[in-house]
């Protein structure tokens, strides 16, 4: 019989105390992924968006992908298959690698302005001069200035400017009116509530209308969110 040295008997001994050691590891990991899964839930596919998906835009196969996350980490309503968001309007913005949900689409039925009109809500155009030009998905305060003798009563002359519409959303711009002299005009086009197009109307009769831009966090759509 072969007689084994004590050095190789303690290789042999720290091989199997490796191995043991190792299939501990192993089933500790997998215990732990067993209690992760019966924690979270099983995992499920979802749509998420590939870049910013702005008010107004038209969702192409380029704005959405999938990919699996688990089921306790998904809200509700969010689409688990791209197709259900192609040709489909955007009417809420969506951020980039952010869940896509159904809320945030209109419906297959309507498309272009149309697909972005929450029910009591208003696309209205406004004709600005020399203003700037607001990327179409921003927001905007809209001002109106008035003559003295349309101030109205209480108001004085240290109110320059009466903020008519806050925060909201421009779904498009385009080259505006005939320039009169110097003065360069835009046309802009918003998404108001019913209140906000009734009070713009009169500020664009009575006065001049001029728009700022604020950041995102400040604006809201009509119809969908609340201020």
């Amino acid at each position: 019989m072969l007689k084994r040295s004590p050095r190789v008997l303690g290789l042999w001994v720290g091989a199997i105390a490796l191995a043991v050691a190792t299939g501990a590891v192993v089933a500790g990991d997998l215990a732990a992924l067993h209690r992760r899964a019966q924690q979270f839930g099983p995992e499920r596919r979802v749509v998420v968006a590939r870049r910013d998906l702005v008010l107004g835009a038209t969702v192409t196969p380029g704005d959405v992908a999938t990919r699996r996350v688990y089921s306790s980490q998904v809200p509700k309503d969010v689409l688990d298959d791209a197709a259900l968001a192609l040709g489909r309007t955007v009417r809420v913005p969506v951020v980039r690698n952010a869940y896509v949900a159904d809320a945030n689409l209109a419906p297959t039925r309507r498309a272009g302005l149309d697909g972005v009109l929450p029910e009591g809500t208003r696309a209205m155009r406004v004709v600005v001069e020399d203003g700037l030009r607001p990327p179409p998905g921003s927001a905007v305060d809209v001002y109106a200035t008035f003559a003295s003798d349309t101030l109205g009563t209480g108001a004085t002359s240290r109110d320059p400017a009466t903020v008519v519409a806050a925060g909201v959303p421009v779904l498009a711009t385009d080259g505006g009116g005939a320039a009169a002299g110097a003065t360069r005009t835009l046309g802009v086009t918003l998404l108001v509530d019913e209140g906000d197009a009734a009070a713009i109307a009169f500020a664009a009769t009575h006065g001049r209308i001029v728009l700022a831009l604020v950041p995102p966090e400040d604006a809201h759509v009509p119809g969908l969110t609340r201020r």
